[in-house]
């Protein structure tokens, strides 16, 4: 786990670079099942996207 970042002289908290890491990931994610059409047979597509997004930052936070 990352300790606190200094990006010119202001301390940011690990949460928010892996927060920040995730978007890209999720982006590139929901693509692909856009692609795919699992979001059109999911019962509540947001709902999907927001449990898959905490999920990939669970998999950063527990990875790095």
């Amino acid at each position: 786990m990352l300790s606190e970042v200094n990006i010119a002289g202001v301390y940011l908290p690990p949460f928010l670079v892996y927060a920040c890491a995730t978007v890209p990931l999720f982006l590139l994610l929901r693509h692909g099942l856009v692609r795919l059409g699992v979001l059109r047979r999911v019962w509540h597509p947001a709902l999907f996207e927001f449990g898959l997004s905490l999920s990939l930052l669970t998999l950063l936070l527990l990875l790095f």
